[in-house]
């Protein structure tokens, strides 16, 4: 699984084009929480319905539902599809190194360019 869910989504964001239990059912975040998507879902523009449950449940499981939706409630609209792709990739990072989390990727490529000049 990809550590940025941008790659196989529309514009950054898991965009599921209704926001609600609309044609497409429930965003991923709601159906990983099993409830009900509503009109305003604060997740559905970048949890889609297929993908978006798996990369929820990372998201999920390192920063809480609750602390995400009020870290997006608090960054402009145009800026969340960057900051949802940033928060999946920690996530996912921190599941694979619970002490060092993305920062771990960066000192192997550290060490990668480093050594490439010796």
């Amino acid at each position: 699984m990809s550590a940025n869910p941008s790659t196989s989504h529309n514009g950054g964001s898991g965009g599921s084009s209704t926001s609600g239990g609309g044609v497409g059912g429930p965003c991923g975040a709601c159906k990983f929480l099993r409830r009900k998507c509503v009109a305003g879902c604060i997740f559905a523009p970048y949890f889609d319905s297929e993908q978006g449950a798996i990369h929820f449940a990372a998201v999920h499981k390192v920063f809480g539902a609750s602390n995400v939706s009020k870290l997006l409630l608090h960054i402009p609209v145009n800026k969340r599809p960057d900051a949802v792709v940033s928060i999946c990739y920690e996530a996912q990072a921190r599941l694979r190194d619970p002490v060092y989390g993305c920062v771990a990727h960066l000192f192997a490529l550290q060490q990668q360019v480093q050594f490439s000049y010796i």
